[in-house]
């Protein structure tokens, strides 16, 4: 049986899936090979992922949408996701998988940003705005003369596309230097690539390292982070005590979702 139910909606190609619960290895390949086969038929200028009914999603999984994500870029094709349970769109932000993909609250408010964007397609060309480009071009400046804080904005522009062209290699390259330096936020980010073989070999080991490097500086969601790593087994050995212990520290600081995990550990 197939993984994913696909129909095109108003010129946009609109995939759900048939699993509540996309973790089974076996079948997760199979749905990346789907979506990966739809996103190069021609003619498909706009995807639309609905995740209703979907309620657990495996990291396995998140890898999957980060390769149909820069398959997408690198084809012009406009993806975004809708009806996303709000514990994996909690994941997704963690992941910062959000920013590749714009998440809608269900299928007829994505329908109707499609059809913005097709209006202003020939606008967009030109939405750039100049403010966008100085701020990129400030923390190039820092970047290039070593500020961890400018390398880590500077990756963020890369990744976002603002100010600059979207460009996930020199991300990498960004976040990696503010991640050696020291920067916290570089640190996560830096993890969550190497976590879902975003621009670089899917490395648990590495994501484990660069992840507990950010949350020993206190940052909270590489904290939540290492709570769920811990939590679910995922690139260290289960321990419901760390995961107590992270979870504890991101919740201390006031982070939702560590809270209400910390709560499910409790009873």
């Amino acid at each position: 049986m197939a993984a994913t139910l696909s129909e095109t909606r108003n010129g946009v190609l609109v995939v759900r899936f048939v699993d509540v619960e996309l973790s089974d290895e076996f079948r997760i390949r199979e749905i990346g090979a789907e979506l990966v086969e739809m996103a190069i038929q021609p003619g498909v200028r706009q995807l639309l992922l609905n995740f209703e009914g979907v309620s657990f999603m495996s990291s396995a999984m998140l890898g999957q949408l980060a390769t149909l994500s820069k398959r997408c870029l690198t084809h012009h094709i406009s993806l975004k996701l809708c009806s996303v349970a709000e514990t994996i769109r909690e994941v997704l932000r963690i992941v910062r998988l959000d920013t590749l993909a714009e998440i809608l609250a269900d299928e007829d408010e994505a329908m109707k940003v499609f059809r913005r964007e097709r209006r202003h397609k020939d606008a967009d060309s030109d939405s750039e705005s100049g403010t966008e480009l100085d701020i990129a071009d400030t923390y190039r400046t820092s970047a290039a003369q070593g500020d961890a804080e400018a390398q880590y904005k500077l990756a963020r522009c890369y990744e976002n596309g603002c100010g600059v062209e979207q460009d996930f290699t020199e991300a990498l390259k960004w976040y990696e230097k503010s991640a050696r330096q020291g920067n916290a936020n570089g640190q996560h980010a830096l993890a969550t690539c190497y976590a879902y073989g975003m621009e670089v070999a899917q490395n648990y080991d590495e994501a484990i390292k660069w992840y507990r490097k950010a949350a020993e500086q206190g940052h909270a969601d590489a904290e939540y982070a290492m709570g769920m790593n811990y939590a679910y087994g995922i690139g260290v050995k289960a321990d419901l005590a760390q995961a107590e212990k992270w979870y504890r520290k991101a919740a201390a600081q006031g982070h939702s979702k560590a809270q209400e995990a910390l709560e499910q550990i409790l009873g």
